[in-house]
């Protein structure tokens, strides 16, 4: 399963700057043993996002909880559970699944 984490700070960044190589080292280590799929702040940096694989929402949890950021009270985060069907386009697509998708949306789109 996956799940999107939304890391929000609840301190100023300058707080935060003594633990960033923390942060980062950290999820270097995740993405190394495949916890972390994507990592990022948003555009605007007002929020970080990263997907977490995981066998239940628990070790995901885990995972979340372990960042640096989040153990030392710096951000918190909202996890939302994620049903990933494709991912950089390899899927399970077919004129089958297509006809469905287009019966769902009602008829409109391919």
């Amino acid at each position: 399963m996956w799940y999107l984490v939304l890391s929000r700070p609840v301190v100023p960044r300058e707080q935060m700057s003594g633990s960033l190589d923390d942060h980062l080292s950290w999820m270097k280590s995740q993405h190394e043993v495949s916890n972390v799929l994507f990592s990022g702040p948003t555009a605007d940096h007002s929020m970080g996002i990263y997907v977490i694989r995981a066998a239940s929402r628990e070790d995901a949890q885990a995972v979340a909880d372990s960042d640096p950021f989040h153990a030392l009270g710096f951000r918190n985060y909202e996890m939302l559970d994620w049903e990933v069907h494709q991912i950089m386009g390899a899927g399970p697509f077919s004129s089958v699944e297509m006809a469905l998708r287009r019966e769902l949306a009602g008829g409109a789109g391919t």
